[in-house]
């Protein structure tokens, strides 16, 4: 991107942060609801979400991230259609709720945000492919680590004792992600301690070692 470019995008960026009305949403609070007819978009100020489907026997399958910085909610926006997943806040999140009309002239109005939104749109798509691609193929274990290297490598958190993986997911979410039982994940993680690649709580994971974690990582 371009300085002119990038100065367009600012500029895009500012004007939205004025539109729309400020909301805080508690942890485990639904911020949109799959199904639902309502248009509103959210830009996340602060705070992660979590992204929920349900798969053919209606189990809640965990199939993205979203942080401070992104948008959700702009699919319906644009297409009028009932929202395609559920987005829970994962802690606390400060949002601006955008309102279609706001969303669609802010659009129009700045052709940088319509670039940028394209390509955001592109890189979520070519990530779900990746990761449909990655976290399906190979043992658990190795399923498991290429999904935590993936949140490490867009989220991790430096600490004393390692990179911090955020936002805390259970292992149950952890499986959802991975396509693989709660128990499978708990073993895998108990393997990465023994190994002293991670260390484990609840909704709690620390990277010791993320060269190893990527050894573990490889096609077995």
């Amino acid at each position: 991107m371009s300085g002119a470019e990038a100065d367009a995008v600012c500029r895009a960026r500012s004007a939205l942060m004025r539109v729309g009305t400020a909301h805080t949403y508690k942890q485990g609070e639904i911020m949109l609801l799959a199904g639902a007819t309502d248009r509103h978009v959210l830009l996340l100020l602060n705070g992660f979400a979590k992204v929920t489907t349900s798969d053919d026997l209606d189990a809640t399958v965990l199939v993205d991230i979203r942080a401070g910085g992104d948008v959700v909610g702009e699919t319906a926006a644009f297409d009028n259609e009932p929202r395609s997943a559920t987005v829970t806040a994962a802690q606390q999140v400060s949002v601006r709720r955008i309102s279609q009309d706001e969303w669609l002239r802010w659009m129009v109005r700045y052709q940088a945000a319509g670039l940028a939104v394209s390509r955001s749109l592109a890189h979520r798509s070519r990530t779900s492919v990746r990761r449909r691609t990655q976290f399906a193929r190979g043992p658990v274990i190795t399923r498991l680590c290429r999904a935590v290297l993936d949140l490490t490598g867009q989220y991790g958190k430096p600490t004393p004792q390692g990179l911090s993986v955020r936002p805390g997911l259970t292992h149950a979410e952890w499986g959802e992600l991975i396509g693989a039982r709660e128990r499978r994940v708990q073993h895998a993680l108990q393997e990465l301690s023994a190994a002293h690649v991670v260390s484990y709580g609840r909704c709690r994971i620390t990277v010791h070692s993320v060269s190893a974690l990527r050894e573990f990582a490889a096609d077995q």
